[in-house]
């Protein structure tokens, strides 16, 4: 056929309705089981994601059932009339379930204690107990001991995460190795990812490689079915996942932690954590628990993205949405960083909590247990973690070191923010306690335990301590016992001396003379009590010597 010298192609033939329906539903499938497989969505209509692929699908459907048949009948009006009664079904639902409708309900979605002592939630802390290795720290750390292993290093990387856990009354930040890329997961696929990384907050020097009898096989780094996230999907096919976390159990067995949420204010709003599934790394056995049936290792059932959340809402609509917009009256929010704490046992996340609006100040911390969700309001007024950052390294500002995110400690009874100050190389130089009441209060030292004892005295001079016993007392003996302990870099000398009932702490850092001090040795020292049996020496003099 021409038209003005034109050839016009003649028009396909429409394909009888049946025959069109099941090529439609042919490509439909075809493409549904590519998407599935690499989107790996829940099957839950709690999911908005979920509902918009749906809608996508039934497009798609009615686009290619109308290239077959050349029709717009019953079938395409009644996918496109689907697809957008679900677009506003989800629309109106989820304005149903926002904050500016249930502010109140959004509120008291976390149950929160509030305590304005400050020791009922947090016990004076061993100085042997002080987490020092930050997670920073333990990525500088584990990358060394990856590169101590020949060919290693070539093949996985670290995941940086470095999750902080409880193992056996230790406190652990642990991360597994993973798959550089799709060939290193092709070549190494029989083995497995050979371990992990295992460093103790508490000794920097305590770094391991834990090197499994099986490799870890399934990880979110592998692939096809090996893949993590993938391998969980295909057994639980309506849960929404939310955060997942690498940890161990307490044989040092790895274990990936996936929490499922669900909503709980109207169809969309209100996540919450509602169970764990636990996923065997090395076997790929799985099992889903509700929160109270979970196994005792589990240190993080809860996502601290939710946590937060709901912590924040609790702080914004003390007074309803629309207080939220004009007034803000008696409105906090938490500040702009967090760090993770172990109490009794069990990971803490924790942050500050200030006035919306105001300065660099705090009215108090949140604390958020990671594993019940037991949430505690701790009123404790002062400077927030990044005035207490600034104040620390204005101490030694000359040096140019940086400062690493606070924890928070109870030192002697006193709310303490601990940091350590780290050079232009990230290695950490020194420690710093900071008062949280006034951060103008500042104790440094190159150990623990002389940032504390610099710390106290402030404290005293600045008019915080009264009825502790902090005040510094001489004596002269003879040393009974000497022995030398490695602690922070540090060589400290715990000494007996004779007619003391009670260990003397000395730092090399004091006097030259320590490291030289042998038993029989005629000594002056003056020491301050950190308990009744143990005392730190502030100055040392050994008689026998002239140095």
């Amino acid at each position: 056929m021409t038209f003005y010298g034109f050839n016009i192609p003649k028009a396909k033939k429409a394909l009888p309705k049946w025959q069109a329906l099941l090529r439609a539903l042919l490509v439909l499938l075809i493409v549904a089981v590519g998407i599935d497989y690499v989107t790996l969505p829940a099957y839950n209509l709690h999911d908005t994601a979920f509902i918009m692929l749906v809608v996508f699908y039934l497009f798609i459907f009615s686009m290619v059932y109308f290239v077959f048949s050349y029709q717009i009948d019953f079938v395409v009006k009644l996918c496109i009339g689907l697809g957008f009664a679900l677009i506003a079904f989800t629309l109106i639902f989820s304005l149903l379930s926002s904050e500016m409708l249930n502010a109140g309900r959004y509120r008291d979605q976390i149950q929160i204690t509030s305590s304005s002592e400050f020791d009922d939630q947090f016990d004076a802390i061993a100085l042997n107990k002080i987490p020092l290795v930050d997670q920073n720290t333990a990525q500088q750390l584990g990358d060394k001991q990856i590169g101590r292993v020949q060919g290693l290093g070539s093949q996985f990387d670290i995941n940086n995460e470095y999750i902080l856990i409880n193992q056996k009354d230790m406190v652990y930040r642990v991360s597994a190795l993973e798959y550089q890329d799709s060939i290193k997961w092709f070549q190494n696929r029989e083995k497995g990812i050979p371990g992990y990384v295992r460093v103790n907050v508490t000794d920097a020097s305590d770094v391991k490689l834990i090197v499994l009898d099986e490799g870890i096989k399934y990880a979110p780094s592998a692939f096809l079915s090996e893949d993590l996230m993938r391998h969980v999907r295909f057994k639980y096919r309506t849960d929404i996942f939310d955060a997942t976390s690498f940890e161990i159990d307490d044989e040092g067995n790895p274990y990936y932690v996936i929490s499922i949420i669900e909503p709980e204010i109207g169809w969309f709003g209100g996540w919450d954590t509602n169970a764990v599934i636990t996923v065997d790394a090395v076997s790929g056995d799985m099992n889903r628990y509700a929160i109270d049936e979970m196994p005792a290792w589990v240190d993080r059932a809860q996502s601290a993205r939710i946590a937060w959340y709901q912590i924040d809402n609790w702080g914004y609509y003390v007074n309803g949405w629309i207080n939220t917009l004009i007034g803000q009256k008696d409105m906090i929010q938490t500040t702009d960083g967090f760090n993770y704490v172990s109490i009794e046992g069990q990971t803490h996340i924790f942050s500050g909590l200030t006035s919306v609006g105001a300065d660099r100040s705090i009215v108090g911390f949140a604390l958020i247990n990671l594993r019940t969700k037991e949430a505690t309001y701790i009123q404790v007024g002062g400077a927030d973690e990044v005035s207490a950052m600034n104040s620390a390294t204005g101490q030694v500002q000359h040096l140019n070191y940086e400062s690493t995110f606070p924890v928070l400690l109870n030192v002697d009874g006193f709310p303490t923010y601990f940091m350590a100050l780290k050079d232009y190389e990230g290695l950490v130089k020194l420690y710093a306690m900071v008062s949280v009441q006034d951060y103008a209060l500042v104790g440094v030292g190159a150990s623990v335990e002389e940032a504390r004892l610099t710390y106290l005295k402030q404290l005293k001079d600045g008019g915080q301590i009264v009825d502790l016993p902090i005040d510094s007392v001489s004596l002269t003996g003879l040393v009974l016992d000497v022995k030398e302990v490695i602690l922070d870099g540090t060589s400290v000398y715990y000494m007996m001396i004779d007619g003391q009932n009670a260990l003397f702490i000395v730092s090399s850092k004091t006097n030259v003379e320590a490291s030289l001090t042998k038993v029989g040795d005629n000594v002056s020292l003056m020491y301050q009590k950190r308990s009744e049996m143990v005392y730190d020496v502030q100055a040392f003099d050994n008689l026998n010597l002239d140095y």
